[in-house]
């Protein structure tokens, strides 16, 4: 299985917001106004969202026995009809495979997603499957299908990671589908370890093994940093040393911004900054990469040690365009795990649920996704496949390692369950992406009012003090939780 360099490092469109390097931003992802619909909202209570579903199951059970019947499907995710990626064969091969289902790409979700996605809910016109960016938002909203009968009746859910089966329930209720899985955590640069006559971290190291190896890695005279980016050490860190505390501490109801462990992940990631690449002056990155040169490509020319990142990165370790040292992966402390995912979810009013669940069944999450996914990518040198196997089928994951570039990942996907896993709560959390970023505080700062965001930067920073904001921070953020979680309890309490 070859895998191929990515200069953009895409799992869906999350880029940046996703794999941790700060605001989402714009676009598909997630907006201010997307996660807060407002009018554009269909509510649909519980009750009629279960008087729906026995309607639509009725509705499929036409084409049971061979009936001709198209889902539409909205990704961001397809490309054109002339690159043909990786996405649309598995579309085709899905309508290979089940003949009497036709898929049609709904062209008219684009843009601003959530909004397209808004103003088709009010026209009735919903896509069948759609991904989605922030799936609390497809929730509360009404658009999304319980999908517990669907589970129920296939036993194969289960071979999904726990975590990520439970991150797309609400209310003992699951709604999102997981359609694509990378693990996050430390990867070393085991070539400058030896030139540095450092041991080299392994899968299951310590919190104090880590600061060890930072401090005797870090050569800012030879224009040498021990870390690459650190700014979302905050979003784990807690986790590693509590693990009632999830990602960023959100717990499935609510976050501890004021709780010691946070507190703490603050100021270690704070003294953590000043051996990271941003931390060396132009004269010493001079010396290596050069002032003008960002964190990754110092890391991607050797200069730096240990990078934080997510198994996507892989592709580019054995095709001679990215990294040419030896890089393996060893995770969080302690053989922790992260997740990063992507979700979709079936609609509510779809006349053919049991079809759409056997499509995104076979597009994302089973066996038979990963086999046609990896058989694409050896096949065709125009597509690559950089996600994990969404699934613990035995063959699958033997198939799938013996190509892995990286070594270590496969030894943290196989401890998920046994040393704990986090998910990554952008995409699942209530009002993630405010608490995280873009909540404002009625604080002013540099002549504006500050962001979550931008008042946890500068406390990374050491220009403001986390005590000072903690409790603050933590009001604000829980306030904005119960807001959209009490959406979300209308909807499927």
């Amino acid at each position: 299985m070859k895998r191929k360099f990515l200069a953009v490092l895409l799992t869906a469109v999350m880029t940046a917001g996703v794999a941790g390097c700060g605001n989402p931003g714009s676009g598909e992802s997630s907006s201010a106004q997307d996660s807060s619909s407002g009018g554009q909202k269909e509510e649909q209570s519980s009750e009629q969202n279960q008087e729906q579903s026995a309607e639509n199951s009725d509705a499929q059970d036409e084409s049971a026995d061979g009936d001709q019947v198209t889902l539409r499907f909205a990704s961001w995710a397809l490309g054109t009809a002339e690159e043909n990626n990786i996405e649309r064969q598995m579309i085709a091969a899905f309508e290979d495979s089940h003949p009497n289902i036709k898929i049609e790409i709904a062209e008219e979700i684009t843009g601003s997603w959530n909004e397209a996605l808004a103003t088709a809910a009010a026209g009735n016109s919903l896509p069948d499957v759609s991904l989605i960016a922030t799936l609390p938002t497809a929730v509360s909203s009404g658009w999304a299908l319980n999908l517990n009968d669907l589970i129920a009746a296939d036993s194969d859910w289960n071979m999904i990671p726990e975590s990520l089966r439970q991150s797309g329930a609400y209310n003992g209720k699951s709604y999102g589908i997981p359609t694509s899985m990378h693990l996050a955590g430390m990867f070393i640069n085991t070539e400058l370890f030896g030139e540095m006559n450092v041991t080299p971290l392994t899968y299951g190291y310590s919190w104090d093994d880590f600061m060890a190896a930072v401090e005797k890695l870090h050569n800012p005279s030879q224009g040498i940093a021990a870390l690459k980016y650190v700014n979302d050490f905050p979003n784990f860190l807690p986790y590693i040393w509590d693990e009632n505390q999830g990602w960023y501490t959100y717990d499935g109801t609510q976050v501890h911004l004021d709780s010691p462990e946070f507190i703490r992940a603050v100021k270690e990631t704070q003294n953590l900054a000043k051996y990271s690449w941003a931390g060396l002056s132009d004269d010493q990155k001079n010396i290596t990469a050069g002032a003008e040169a960002g964190d990754y490509d110092a890391w991607l020319k050797g200069y730096t040690a240990i990078w934080y990142d997510a198994s996507y990165c892989c592709g580019g370790y054995t095709d001679g365009t990215g990294i040419t040292y030896n890089v393996e992966y060893v995770g969080l402390p302690d053989g922790k795990n992260a997740i990063i995912p992507d979700y979709c979810f079936i609609s509510a009013t779809t006349e053919h649920p049991r079809e759409a669940w056997e499509f995104v069944k076979f597009m994302f999450w089973g066996v038979d996704a990963a086999v046609n996914r990896m058989d694409i990518d050896a096949a065709d040198d125009s597509v690559s496949w950089v996600a994990l196997p969404i699934t613990a089928d035995e063959e699958v994951l033997k198939r799938y390692f013996e190509a892995f570039p990286v070594k270590g990942v496969q030894e943290a996907y196989e401890n998920m369950d046994a040393n704990g896993t986090v998910v990554e709560a952008f995409k699942f959390a209530p009002a993630y992406e405010f608490v995280r970023w873009n909540g404002t505080t009625g604080i002013e700062l540099d002549g504006e009012e500050a962001t979550m965001g931008k008042i946890l930067d500068k406390c990374i920073l050491g220009e403001l003090s986390i005590d000072d904001y903690a409790s603050q921070l933590n009001t604000l953020a829980n306030n904005l939780i119960t807001t959209e979680r009490a959406a979300i309890d209308a909807a499927t309490k």
